[in-house]
């Protein structure tokens, strides 16, 4: 049941106006997603951010805040370069929502790999990734990644397991 001044809206009809997502935009951003992944594991930083679109907002696990105007190449390069192995970028529990040209999607992301310290890495991060369409392309224009953390201490939940 939703909640006093909210309304449901699954099952509803999709209101006129606009076509539907298809499933070959479904295919699409799911193909972006993966080629992200198998980016990640390469240690291909061009790749991993060939997704992004040139007016990218980012809210990112690591800081700062808010992340406008940057180069995600450039980042995701010194992001990879703090890890010794290709990074492990699993997706689970993925669902999307699209329209004809805005879509939203979420799910779980386990990052795993070994940093140049010798540090072993494998936390769960969850992530929202909103998506504009161009043309035939679907690229991501808005990225939220967090970790859960303790109310009591404060601290991140850098372990927690599905």
């Amino acid at each position: 049941m939703a909640r006093a001044g909210h309304r449901r809206l699954a099952g509803r009809p999709r209101p006129s106006g606009g076509p539907a997502m298809t499933a070959g935009g479904e295919q699409q951003i799911r193909a972006l997603l993966e080629t992200r992944t198998r980016a990640f594991a390469r240690r291909d930083a061009a790749t991993a951010a060939a997704g992004y679109d040139d007016d990218l907002v980012l809210y990112d696990a690591v800081g700062p805040l808010v992340r406008r105007g940057e180069d995600p190449a450039d980042r995701l390069e010194r992001w990879i370069g703090s890890y010794r192995t290709g990074i492990g970028h699993e997706i689970r529990d993925l669902e999307i929502t699209a329209g004809a040209d805005l879509a939203f999607c979420h799910f779980l992301v386990r990052i795993s790999g070994t940093m140049r310290d010798g540090t072993e890495v494998g936390m769960w991060v969850r992530a929202t990734s909103c998506l504009r369409r161009r043309g035939d392309a679907w690229t991501i224009v808005h990225e939220h990644a967090s970790v859960p953390f303790d109310a009591d201490t404060g601290r991140a939940e850098l372990r927690a397991e599905l």
